[in-house]
């Protein structure tokens, strides 16, 4: 009798293992086919990033390195020399970078100043934050219209950094309101029982809880300032602006235009390295801020 309990339990403990072994394995084929539709959803859009943006990249890196698109020569890094040598670029470089150090500290440090109040009357009035989407929504040939009847007497690019932070501020105040309202407000309230004032109150305790936002805005803005060039282009109206407004994207643009790829394709490339050293900087020192 024993022996046949045994037995028993024996092939009831294997049937169990059995079952669990099958369960499993049914769990990891579950797995298998949701990788595999996974990547099946992400091929269109891989495909996509291949065919318009590695495929050109590649192609612009291609014709940075050879002679002309003629006589398809290796030309090394001639076409680099010649571009950072270029007293045209080298102009278009020095307005992009002014346009960063002045431009886009106006623009975040008035998005946040903006932000702060809002974030006091977004309870009463939600509607509010709405009303920052429209310099993005209005079409950018009207604005350039009440541009060129307002500061058309203006000689520097004071016009341009206006232009520039009027279009992008809507989405910074954005991004910095919802930062702003998603504070842990028992902080905010101990802060106050302390004593702090409200200077020291966002010195002290906001502008470091939302840094991580301030960061992301400030990569944001500057990118976005490399993208000006049509707001820009509409008003002055031509191809050559005044020495003060002529940026990489006039430089690059009034290459394509003569068909001297080569510098198109060198400046380009230049452009990119800029963009990704700025970013990379960013993006390294806020993690070491957060470490």
């Amino acid at each position: 009798m024993m022996t046949q309990n045994k037995a028993i339990n024996n092939s009831e403990k294997k049937y169990k293992a059995k079952a669990f072994t099958k369960s499993l394995n049914y769990r990891a084929l579950g797995k298998i086919n949701w990788n595999r539709r996974c990547i099946l959803c992400l091929i269109p859009s891989l495909l996509g990033m291949t065919i318009f943006f590695f495929w050109p990249f590649l192609r612009v890196l291609y014709y940075s390195v050879i002679n002309d698109q003629f006589n398809k020569k290796f030309a090394g890094f001639r076409n680099y020399l010649d571009t950072l040598s270029n007293p045209h670029f080298q102009l278009a470089m020095k307005n992009s970078l002014l346009l960063i150090l002045i431009g886009v500290p106006l623009l975040v440090i008035l998005a946040l100043i903006i932000s702060l109040l809002l974030a006091y009357y977004l309870e009463r009035y939600p509607s509010l934050q709405d009303a920052f989407i429209l310099p993005m929504l209005i079409p950018t040939a009207s604005i350039v219209l009440i541009w060129q009847e307002l500061f058309g007497r203006f000689h520097s690019a004071v016009p341009i950094y206006l232009l520039f932070i009027w279009k992008n501020i809507g989405i910074c105040i954005i991004l910095l309101t919802a930062a702003l309202t998603t504070l842990d407000k028992n902080a905010l309230e101990a802060a106050k029982i302390d004593g702090a004032r409200a200077f020291m109150l966002h010195l002290k305790i906001t502008l470091p809880m939302i840094l991580p936002s301030i960061f992301f805005t400030v990569l944001l803005s500057i990118v976005n300032s490399f993208r000006i060039f049509k707001e820009s282009y509409l008003y002055y109206g031509n191809k050559y602006p005044p020495d003060h407004s002529y940026t990489l994207q006039y430089y690059m643009n009034n290459n394509f235009l003569k068909f001297n790829y080569q510098a198109l394709a060198s400046g380009s490339i230049l452009t990119t390295l800029l963009i990704l050293l700025i970013v990379g900087a960013g993006l390294r020192l806020q993690r070491r801020y957060q470490s």
